[in-house]
Parts: structure tokens; C-alpha cells; sequence
């Protein structure tokens, strides 16, 4: 049995929170109060750490607990954490400096799946919905498809966060890891046409989706349907990290929009290349000529229906069975790589700055605006 403890403002947000996950370490893993008592203190976001409590320090100091950073999110671990490639990183608390073990997308196999992505995991409510509309979608034959693209009130809508900085266009090449948030911003900004939605609080449109009861229902409902193009671009680009973005997209019967190296993952879906839009190899200032050549297409519909198809399909029982057992093995073979003794090791060594050139602001700077959130 292996101890944990798990605390910080983001807690909810790292595998071993998931109400839906637990039974998958069930009598492997136990999550405890006391830091005193814990096998690995656990945070979800390194300004967690930055504000560990006093015990959780005081358990680091006096028997080397090890703390780590085990994150779901790579625009975290790239913004934030600024070494996403590194196994360990130091940030600094009001008592110090403190080593966290980084376990992400990059560093642990924990992520990379085998047919479903990890984040359609982790709440039912993301299958449940998939497997209702792919359900529909599939039943449609092509000159209902073609009725549909046809009978939308909007040519494409957009609904993810405005991040213009650049402070988002971070890139560690070496590791196909890119900052997608100021991209995306800057296409949709420039975007062209009779009819284009902008959703979300950042866009002055909506409110933000953490007043929202249930922000992935609201989503579907405001999009299904709706618009024969749809923005499904993540957050950051790496090869095992695939978000509800796409699947939403599809799902609402639009053209999805997403950017993806040769190595991505989503190639691995089996979505016929014509049903949707890669956006990688395209320069900004021509998505959207692009996005509308496609719909045009000739190939374009008998593609897209097939995809649908391949995620009704996919979306099996069995394939979330198989994929959430392959999680719990790979969640439970970290947590006990990181107690086994190496934290020694890892604990003293020094760490990689960033890259020259890259946009990391200072912790203390990230610590001030994290809390002036509060």
C-alpha cells in the first residue's frame, strides 16, 4: 500500500483525485491526512508546492518525503513549471527551496495510452455523452450530412480561452512540445466572415466555465449543431495529449480544427485525414481559406462520415475497460518507481534552467498572480 498525501488548491486535478479512477488502485493506493503518515506528498500544480503546508515540509526535512509533482496538464508543466523535459525541478516555498519529482506527459508512461486518450477518462460524463451523439452522428447518411453542413447558422465558432501573450509561444522542439494558446488566439482574432462566434468570458462572450454547474454539458449544448467549423485546438501540443477538444468537435457536427505533428497521438484514432484539419504545416493568415476548401471538398463528407463511424466504434466498452486497466498499472508503477529509495539521488542534484529565450516568468512573479486570484 503505498500513502499518499494529496493537498493544494489544484488537487482535484492529478489522476489519483478522480472519484471515477479510484477503483483502479484500490488497495494499492490510500490517500491520508497526515503528512506524517504518507509514503509521497503529491500536489497537481507546482504553485501548490510553492505553498506547501509547514508539515508536509517538515516531513520532507526530517525523513525525506519525497514531494512530487504528478500533473495531467502540459500547459502546467510548460507556463508554470517552465522544464517540462526535466524528471525533478526546485521551486521555492516561504521556507525554502524545495525538489519535486516532475511526472508528466513527458517524464512517465502514465499518459500514453493505447486507443483512448487519458482526459476522456477521468469523468464518465465525457464517454456518456460520446457515445450518445456518435451514436447519432453515424446514423446520418451523406445527403443528411450534407443537409445539416448546409443548415448551419454559423460558419465557425470558437470556445477555449483568449491568451494572447506571448509568453504562451513556448516550444521545446526535442520533446514535439509547443505552446498553442497565443496561436490559436492570433488565428481566431483574425478570422474573416459573415458569420464567426467567439465564445467564452475571455471574449466578453458567456460566462467563464468555472461558474458552470457542468461546463462540458453547456459546451455541447451551445455547439451542437451549430456551426460547420469548430476551433479544437489544445492548449499545448504534445504527442500523448489529446483533451475533449477533439471529440467535441465531431461530436457537434463541425469540422474540427486541430494542430498535430507527424508523431501526435491523434493520428492513432484512425480518423480518415480528409474529415478533419491539420492545421501544423499552415501558415496562420490561411486557416481559414483552408478550413472553408475543405468543407468544400468533394472528399470532405464521405471522410467525415466514416470518422464518425471509427469514434462510435471506438468508444467500446471493452476499449475503456482495456485502456482504464492499462492506467491503473501505469499509475501504480510510478507511484512506486518514486518510492524506492532515489529521491536521495534526484533530491541534490541540480536543476536544468530554462532554455535561453524561453518565455518562463520568474516563480515570484507567478506566485504574486496566483494569489492576487484568491
Amino acid at each position: 500500500m503505498i500513502r499518499v498525501w494529496l493537498g493544494g488548491r489544484h488537487a482535484r486535478r492529478t489522476p489519483i483525485s478522480y472519484r471515477w479512477l479510484a477503483p483502479l488502485w484500490d488497495g494499492r493506493v490510500a490517500i491520508v491526512e497526515d503528512p506524517a503518515q504518507a509514503d509521497l506528498a503529491i500536489f497537481a500544480h507546482c504553485l501548490d508546492a510553492a505553498e506547501a503546508p509547514e508539515p508536509v515540509i517538515r516531513a520532507w526535512r526530517d525523513r525525506g518525503l519525497p514531494l512530487v509533482w504528478l500533473s495531467e496538464e502540459p500547459f502546467w508543466d510548460t507556463i508554470w513549471g517552465g522544464a517540462p523535459m526535466a524528471s525533478h525541478i526546485v521551486v521555492d516555498s516561504p521556507l525554502g527551496a524545495l525538489p519535486l519529482r516532475q511526472v508528466n506527459h513527458q517524464t512517465s508512461a502514465v499518459f500514453r495510452f493505447d486507443r483512448l486518450p487519458y482526459y476522456i477518462l477521468t469523468n464518465p460524463r465525457f464517454l456518456d455523452a460520446y457515445r450518445r451523439m456518435f451514436a447519432r452522428n453515424a446514423a446520418r447518411s451523406l445527403p443528411d450530412w450534407r443537409a445539416d453542413f448546409a443548415a448551419r447558422p454559423v460558419e465557425a465558432a470558437f470556445m477555449f480561452e483568449r491568451r494572447p501573450e506571448p509568453r504562451h509561444d513556448v516550444e521545446w522542439a526535442e520533446g514535439d512540445l509547443y505552446g498553442l494558446c497565443a496561436r490559436r488566439t492570433r488565428i481566431v482574432e483574425r478570422w474573416r466572415g459573415a458569420s464567426v462566434e467567439r465564445h467564452g468570458a475571455s471574449w466578453g462572450n458567456g460566462p467563464t466555465r468555472f461558474d458552470l454547474q457542468d461546463w462540458h454539458a453547456d459546451k455541447i449544448a451551445t455547439l451542437d449543431g451549430r456551426a460547420r467549423i469548430l476551433g479544437a485546438w489544445e492548449n499545448t501540443h504534445q504527442p500523448d495529449y489529446i483533451t475533449e477538444k477533439m471529440f467535441d468537435a465531431f461530436a457537434c457536427g463541425a469540422l474540427p480544427l486541430y494542430h498535430a505533428s507527424p508523431e501526435h497521438r491523434v493520428h492513432d484514432l484512425g480518423l480518415p485525414a480528409e474529415s478533419w484539419l491539420n492545421t501544423w504545416d499552415l501558415d496562420e493568415g490561411a486557416i481559414a481559406e483552408a478550413a472553408r476548401a475543405r468543407l468544400a471538398d468533394p472528399a470532405f463528407l464521405p471522410a467525415y462520415r466514416a470518422a464518425q463511424a471509427r469514434l462510435r466504434d471506438l468508444l467500446t466498452t471493452g476499449a475503456e475497460q482495456a485502456e482504464r486497466e492499462r492506467l491503473g498499472r501505469a499509475v501504480v508503477v510510478a507511484l512506486d518507481g518514486l518510492c524506492d529509495g532515489l529521491e536521495t539521488a534526484w533530491h541534490r542534484a541540480p536543476v536544468p534552467p530554462p532554455r535561453p529565450g524561453r518565455a518562463r516568468p520568474a516563480l515570484a512573479t507567478l506566485l504574486r498572480a496566483f494569489r492576487s486570484l484568491r
